[in-house]
């Protein structure tokens, strides 16, 4: 009996302990996925993390390359390569406008006859005119601000320049009439189109002339008055 009683004890400790170690497993389960769980959102957290940074390296970039495009416009417009602040030509641009005109004035030359010859003549005579007044230009702007208020502008070079620019509308309207009588339409338009060019260059000239003669001066009156 005390036999019978023992083996059924061990029996249920044996089914207690196989239950209680079943139980356990879910358990083990149950926090291995958490620790996945956990791993997973460390990850997405990491992806998002480079995906913001590449972001803002990115937009750094960008505005350090706009920076440097803006340093470089800026120089530009103060190493007198352009003048976008005034509005004004420089004398560099206009002495490539108009060779440029005379240039295609040559070209529209050698596919004429007589008359091609006298538009030869006419345009290189304005291109030599333009480096002769762009010469007088630099030599009147160079006065000081202070000269010029006691004895006035370069009067003897503005009468050369002025004398130029008369010899330029002369010349120009020869090779307005030239123009018509050539026998291509195309090659009048086209210098037509030169002869505009020459003639902005010469309007901006005369403007610089007259700005050069303004303003006051206690004695410029006299010394023009000689010259």
């Amino acid at each position: 009996m005390k036999k019978t009683i023992i083996v059924a004890l061990c029996l249920m400790f044996g089914l207690a302990s196989q239950t209680q170690a079943v139980g356990s497993t879910p358990n083990q389960g149950t926090k291995t996925g958490q620790t996945d769980t956990t791993v997973q959102g460390q990850t997405g957290n990491t992806v998002s993390t480079q995906e913001q940074n590449q972001i803002m390296n990115q937009g750094a970039e960008t505005q350090i390359q706009t920076q440097e495009q803006n340093a470089v416009e800026t120089k530009d417009k103060t190493n007198g390569k352009t003048d976008q602040v005034t509005g004004k030509t420089t004398p560099e641009q206009r002495k490539s406008a108009v060779a440029s005109a005379v240039q295609a004035m040559l070209q529209i030359a050698d596919r004429e006859g007589g008359i091609g010859q006298q538009v030869r003549t006419i345009a290189q005579n304005q291109n030599q005119n333009q480096t002769k007044l762009e010469q007088d230009i630099e030599k009147i702007q160079g006065r000081s601000g202070l000269t010029k208020f006691f004895i006035g502008a370069k009067y003897g070079e503005i009468k050369d320049a002025q004398k130029t620019l008369d010899q330029n509308k002369e010349q120009i309207r020869q090779m307005n009439q030239l123009r018509t009588q050539l026998s291509n339409a195309g090659d009048q338009q086209q210098l037509a189109e030169q002869i505009k060019v020459l003639e902005q260059a010469n309007q901006e000239i005369e403007t610089l002339l007259t700005e050069a003669q303004s303003g006051f001066s206690l004695f410029g009156w006299a010394v023009k008055l000689f010259q």
